[in-house]
């Protein structure tokens, strides 16, 4: 495996290190792609740098394309860049199903094997300058040859992890921890295509050497991990869900973990079942989530009711993806707003929260979990797959909620009635088997003790009950966060507000002062904090990334935008980038 010659503009060099660089390593379903991106990032957190890696996939199991997009910084990093260094090719099968979504220029790099052919005229077209190495890539399909031991994607990391400057110890550290417990054989094999790939760097001096990092320790984790880990520390010890993509890696990684602390985790025949499940598990008095993505949700939309109507605590993980329908599993999107806050039947308030990083994943779900447990009610947690699947190097130790727990105590004299009228919103709810405690849980519309009841004042008067609960809810200063000054303000949710941070940041560079205003709380709207937050604003724009502008129309029913605001909505798959946020504000 050597680096064929370049072209001696292809090997020009550039003597400053690099505050950050942006790689693509792609290849079809089953080359390693996503291995090599993992292998990648782990040694640059272990390196002392930020970064993050997404993932481009298919809804192929095996065989459809494939990308690891990786993004190295000496800074943190909030969203995709607008563009990528380098693009490592692994094999051109496939390539036209996700060349949209990689930008690349006539300053970019390719690297391919020449005998994969030639550069597609998808990638080809971008005017990026072509660099041949000899890969190894021999066989008929990428899965032969992994298979046959070639190791091609391990090479190619050790490509990029050389042009990158990380040290060669830590990467092959890194690649141990990758491998885990594979046997000594494939270790050393790919050890070998490692070594091999850091030599072949030697004569492409292509200018991305990163330059040197802080040392301070970071922690490598994706967004879905973030929340198993949020919903851990809140309390949850028991899970039901139905595997759906892009939520299904959270409850993998959380199941081992739950059982550790001495929960469960129940896998459903469906999602149906799922919310029933934690609806059951809350009711004796364990705090529980189900996770799921769109489809799921719309599901479990008549149980939510129930859990409104039985004021049983409940945690809804959706991790949004492409839609309606089935869409596009594989992608993100931003288009269950409106079914999160508003979808089902009859009055069935509930608080929707969504987290304003990968970071503060942790944060939000586990301050969900809390929420649900305090007012007794449905608590959805909107997070998206550009969060849920993306791996981020993040500074360790996040900010933590302060614990709070459901109210079970109550008096034992005279009747106990579970749906009090008249005193205190939130009433208590004892375990089931208390002594002079017991009620009923029931959607039908019910009297102060549960009992099913058909008349209309206390229909009335338990609705009022319920959003009683809700409109004293008060999140204080965790309703959002605010980043920056100016005129212009920005109201984002979710992983727009990465992108909307970085193009903020480049027009107050340039004089254009802008804010940013992340909100963690969708709903009960937190109008009073965003009136604040607007205060001076010239300028409102919406940033979300669904087709329909549903954030800025749940913000104008409740008449917390100005009249001349601003909406900038396009579906996915395609991420916000801040060029385009920032050729729009221009």
């Amino acid at each position: 495996m050597q680096a064929a010659d370049a072209a001696p503009e292809a090997r020009r060099a550039s003597h400053v290190n690099r505050s950050s660089f942006a790689v693509v390593i792609s290849g079809s379903g089953g080359s390693g792609a996503m291995t090599a991106g993992e292998l990648l990032l782990r040694a640059a957190a272990d390196a002392g740098y930020y970064g993050s890696m997404n993932r481009l996939f298919g809804p192929q199991v095996r065989g459809g394309e494939a990308a690891a997009l990786v993004y190295l910084s000496t800074e943190p990093t909030s969203c995709q860049p607008d563009r990528y260094d380098l693009f490592v090719a692994l094999d051109w099968e496939k390539t036209d199903q996700f060349a949209s979504e990689i930008p690349l220029d006539s300053k970019s790099a390719i690297i391919c094997d020449p005998k994969a052919g030639p550069v597609p005229q998808s990638i080809g077209k971008s005017g990026a300058r072509t660099i041949s190495v000899e890969m190894g890539t021999t066989g008929a399909t990428p899965l032969e040859r992994a298979l046959a031991g070639k190791h091609t994607n391990v090479f190619a990391a050790g490509i990029v992890s050389a042009l990158a400057g990380l040290p060669k110890s830590i990467v092959h550290d890194a690649l141990k921890a990758v491998l885990g417990s594979k046997s000594p054989a494939v270790a050393k094999g790919n050890a070998a295509a490692l070594d091999a790939g850091i030599a072949a760097a030697s004569g492409l001096d292509i200018g991305l050497k990163l330059a040197t990092p802080s040392e301070a320790p970071r922690w490598l984790i994706s967004g879905n991990e973030a929340i198993a880990v949020g919903a851990l520390r809140g309390g949850v010890r028991f899970v039901g869900c139905y595997p759906i993509t892009p939520a299904t890696d959270l409850v993998e990684w959380l199941s081992p973990q739950l059982q550790k602390l001495g929960g469960r985790l129940v896998l459903a025949e469906d999602e149906l079942a799922a919310i029933n499940l934690i609806l059951g598990a809350s009711y004796a008095g364990v705090p529980a989530m189900t996770v799921t993505s769109g489809p799921g949700l719309s599901l479990m939309v008549e149980s939510i009711g129930l859990a409104v109507a039985a004021e049983v605590p409940a945690v809804i993980v959706n991790v949004m993806r492409g839609g309606p329908s089935t869409g596009i599993p594989s992608k993100t999107e931003q288009s269950d707003v409106a079914i999160a806050i508003y979808g089902g039947h009859g009055d069935a308030p509930r608080v929707v929260v969504a987290p304003t990083s990968v970071r503060d994943c942790m944060f939000t779900a586990e301050w969900a979990v809390y929420l649900s447990e305090t007012l007794q009610n449905p608590v959805i947690v909107l997070s998206d797959q550009a969060f849920g699947l993306a791996r981020t190097v993040i500074d360790p130790k996040p900010a933590r909620p302060e614990p709070q727990s459901r109210l079970t105590a109550f008096s034992p004299d005279g009747s106990f009635k579970r749906y009090a009228i008249g005193g205190e919103a939130i009433t208590p709810m004892p375990r089931p088997g208390t002594p002079r405690g017991q009620w009923v849980a029931e959607g039908l519309t019910h009297n102060e003790s549960g009992i099913p009841v058909g008349g209309a004042s206390m229909h009335a008067a338990q609705l009022d009950k319920r959003a009683k609960k809700l409109a004293g809810f008060d999140p204080g200063s965790l309703w959002g966060d605010v980043w920056g000054e100016g005129d212009t303000a920005i109201i984002a949710f979710g992983s727009s507000i990465g992108p909307a941070q970085e193009a903020a940041r480049r027009l107050t560079a340039v004089g254009r002062s802008t804010r940013v205003v992340g909100l963690r709380v969708l709903s009960p709207l937190p109008i009073k904090s965003l009136t604040a937050a607007l205060d001076g604003a010239e300028r409102v724009v919406v940033l979300e990334q669904n087709h329909g502008a549903q954030l800025y129309r749940h913000l104008l029913a409740h008449k917390a935008l100005p009249a001349d605001a601003e909406s900038i909505a396009r579906p996915g798959p395609l991420p916000f980038r801040p060029a385009e946020i920032t050729a729009h504000l221009a």
